[in-house]
């Protein structure tokens, strides 16, 4: 099974895919912690827990853009958790594969080339709106409520982090 992770802080949406690329299940960690260690400890071990319930043998996620973060304070986090999210690679011996964002909405069709096809809204849309198309999942993406549970973008866009690797490698996990 591939673990993929749209990552975050506050709520990271991770999704299960099949090696065909069919959904097992899709979810939102959503943490409590004030802190950032606090939230990077609650994240560890929910996906932790995730590894542990089921046969993870790879896991996908998005490489930090750290030189393209107009908050420097969120490109160090994020790369962080993307440590965060190594270690458990490195504790479970589970092979993994990091993208630029470009790069998968590319490989599963999000992403047009334009200028305006790199708007972050425009982005989220696309991936809910092709979520819903291949798995029938009914996500919704409500662009002023991406702090709340009124959005689905998270998960949608971690199905397709997953897909992408799929689309890309035929289900073969390789050596990172």
């Amino acid at each position: 099974m591939i673990l993929g992770l749209d990552m975050a802080t506050k709520k990271t949406g991770y999704s299960l895919l099949y090696d065909n690329g069919s959904l097992f299940e899709c979810g939102l960690i959503r943490t409590l912690s004030e802190d950032t260690k606090g939230r990077m400890l609650e994240i560890y071990n929910a996906i932790e827990k995730i590894v542990q319930s089921f046969n993870i043998r790879h896991i996908v996620f998005e490489d930090v853009p750290v030189n393209t973060h107009s908050n420097i304070k969120t490109g160090k986090d994020l790369s962080v958790l993307q440590g965060v999210v190594l270690a458990l690679c490195f504790r479970y011996n589970i092979t993994y594969t990091l993208y630029n964002p470009s790069a998968w909405r590319s490989i599963v069709g999000t992403y047009d080339g334009t200028r305006e096809g790199m708007k972050r809204d425009v982005q989220k849309q696309r991936a809910v709106e092709l979520v819903n198309r291949l798995y029938d999942l009914g996500f919704v993406y409500n662009a002023r409520e991406t702090k709340t549970k009124l959005t689905d973008d998270d998960r949608a866009e971690a199905i397709l982090i997953a897909l992408a690797y799929i689309k890309e490698h035929g289900g073969e996990a390789d050596e990172v």
